[in-house]
């Protein structure tokens, strides 16, 4: 609990000094050249002290409320945390455009109604693509797949976030998709939840809607930990879906499928995650598997060398908000989307949900159909 509390305490410390950054730089360059007076003054800077404070105190002092007013003030006070960005950017390319054109661009007043339409449209935009789940089909070709596991389909969930932004109704949507790509095995590869407890009750009955031949299994992302591993594990199992922690099990007669426990968990816990060597004992190699596994820290070579045929990963959410698919891109080896070599496949999921603010810019949610081939 003291590493929970050392990495809480530091990531708040970071997120109140960058976003009071954001804002007094939004204030600067969108605001005071408006030049306004008397009341109106104290309305915006009133305004922007409770947009500022508003998502750091819902989610600290109100996050197991279930409330429509405190649902409802942490959508808005999500949604600005999204659109405030993009203020940001556009101002920096509006400023760059009035450079270029030495001035020629107008500045002041005509500067913050430009910028803010523009914003407005991009969050506009960002909240229709985050309803809009795609499905990505792909074909993963397994060497060693057996006869009777050829083209078996796996449907894959990840990042669905389920809390005070995406509620039972989202799910009971995802779940409905899924089941009408009759899928043969369904996976969910971590952060099914968020971090608010008290909402976990909601996605039992649509989990329990979930249907597949061979049954639905889940592993921890970092959210779960965030939540209370064991409470969230709880929840997840009386749903009807079977949580791989660190263990290996065969489905179909034949498929091998292994589940980690998310990167975080040593740090959060305290306690070592074991090793793949432990988790894999009794393993055998001839057969095909598949690794699921929340964050995409491992590389194709190490798959390969431990006769993993197939990883299927999630965390990054393709950055979520553009830019930020370019840092995801600098940080992770597997960012986003297929990576492959001869005898090993990495998946990683955009995500199904939203972290933060309920927008997605150029990072459409996604639930993947993998249909195992042995062709080439």
């Amino acid at each position: 609990m003291k590493s929970l509390k050392r990495l809480f305490v530091s990531f708040l410390t970071m997120f109140l000094l960058v976003y009071g950054s954001v804002h007094l730089f939004v204030w600067w360059r969108l605001v005071h050249p408006l030049m306004l007076t008397g009341w109106t003054v104290w309305i915006m800077r009133a305004a922007f002290a409770l947009l500022f404070v508003s998502f750091p105190v819902i989610h600290l002092a109100l996050r197991q409320e279930n409330g429509w007013l405190v649902s409802a003030a942490n959508f808005v006070s999500a949604v600005w945390m999204g659109m405030i960005v993009y203020l940001v950017l556009v101002t920096v390319g509006y400023d760059l455009l009035r450079l270029i054109s030495w001035g020629a661009i107008p500045g002041g007043r005509v500067m913050t109604a430009t910028v803010t339409g523009v914003a407005v449209a991009i969050t506009i935009y960002g909240l229709v693509e985050a309803h809009s789940i795609g499905v990505t089909r792909l074909t993963v070709r397994m060497a060693n797949l057996p006869g009777p596991l050829e083209g078996m389909r796996i449907a894959q969930v990840s990042d669905v976030h389920m809390g005070l932004i995406v509620r039972g109704c989202r799910l009971e949507k995802i779940v409905t998709m899924v089941n009408e790509l009759q899928p043969d095995l369904i996976v969910i590869t971590g952060d099914l939840v968020d971090a608010e407890p008290s909402h976990m009750e909601e996605m039992i009955p649509a989990l329990r809607r979930l249907q597949s031949k061979y049954g639905v299994f889940a592993v921890t992302g970092n959210h779960e930990f965030f939540a209370g591993v064991e409470r969230a594990q709880e929840f997840i199992e009386r749903a009807g879906v079977t949580m791989l922690r660190n263990r290996w099990v065969t489905v179909n007669g034949g498929l091998q499928l292994i589940g980690r426990d998310d990167v975080i968990a040593a740090s959060i816990t305290g306690k070592p995650v074991p090793t793949f060597d432990e988790i894999m004992q009794g393993f055998d190699r001839t057969k095909p598997t598949i690794l699921l596994y929340h964050t995409p820290a491992t590389t194709l070579a190490e798959l390969e060398s431990r006769g993993i045929g197939l990883q299927l990963s999630g965390h990054t959410h393709k950055g979520q908000l553009w830019p930020f698919n370019f840092i995801v891109r600098r940080v992770f080896q597997t960012p986003y989307g297929l990576f492959t070599n001869s005898n090993a496949t990495i998946y990683v999921s955009r995500g199904t949900g939203t972290w933060g603010p309920p927008m997605r810019v150029l990072a459409r949610p996604e639930i993947a159909l993998v249909t195992l081939t042995a062709s080439a």
